[in-house]
């Protein structure tokens, strides 16, 4: 892998002190292993506990920036600012992984993700919806729910090669982050909540990407913290913004 690409983690967190000690530092090893140069950008979301001291603690250890965002705004906030702090820092070719910072998303997948952005992906989306993925620790309700989002939006959307519209561990080839910027300038992201993750996509079709999917091992068993989805809210915002979508391209 070339030390010329950067490659920048961006982790959304909220009430996290308990998760990213292990999760910074498995980044950090999954860096160093596959020799990446890589860095780590903490989005402290108006935590209340020591979410961003204990983030600050680890930056004489290795490259991590935390940027505090003061009262928390939720999930679509954090990754909009998340984006306009790290883009800038990117070159067209560099990448830039999104991943949840409860410490379900495995950091050993980076490198297959950023191999593949290398080999001409555009987005590399860790799905649970390919041959070899597997999920631990969720509940059945949730499996469900995160099914019938995917074969909706299969149906109605189709975009190519996406089957998990809506996990959040995605990597991105910072140019396709540059043109969507350009183009929605600061409606790109326009959702409040997990819906995001599919607002994204769905805009970055525009652009006729390649996406990839790598078969994702999801470990909800290892999650210390407590779940911030608000279900039937992103329910709702999930199939509002679908019906925004297909009403505007008739």
């Amino acid at each position: 892998m070339s030390s010329r690409t950067k490659v920048i983690v961006v982790l959304p967190a909220f009430n996290e002190e308990k998760s990213l000690p292990s999760l910074l530092s498995r980044i950090d090893d999954a860096f160093q292993e596959f020799e990446l140069k890589g860095e780590i950008l903490v989005v402290n979301d108006g935590s209340q506990d020591r979410t961003s001291e204990i983030c600050r603690g680890f930056q004489s250890s290795f490259p991590v920036e935390v940027v505090d965002v003061n009262p928390n705004k939720g999930l679509a906030n954090a990754i909009k600012v998340g984006f306009l702090t790290a883009l800038p820092k990117l070159k067209p070719n560099d990448i830039l992984i999104v991943m949840d910072a409860d410490n379900s998303h495995t950091p050993g997948l980076i490198l297959r993700m950023t191999r593949l952005i290398h080999e001409g992906a555009d987005v590399v989306i860790a799905s649970r919806y390919r041959d070899g993925a597997r999920i631990r620790g969720l509940t059945t309700f949730r499996k469900f729910l995160s099914w019938g989002a995917s074969m909706l939006f299969r149906t109605l959307v189709g975009i190519p090669g996406v089957r998990d519209y809506t996990c959040g561990y995605r990597a991105y080839r910072a140019q396709i982050l540059f043109n969507a910027m350009a183009d929605y300038k600061d409606q790109f992201i326009q959702q409040s909540g997990f819906a995001c993750m599919t607002e994204i996509l769905l805009k970055l079709k525009k652009f006729d990407p390649i996406i990839i999917e790598v078969p994702l091992i999801l470990r909800y068993d290892q999650k210390e913290s407590e779940s911030k989805m608000r279900v039937g809210r992103t329910i709702r915002q999930t199939l509002m913004m679908l019906a925004n979508y297909k009403f505007r391209r008739r």
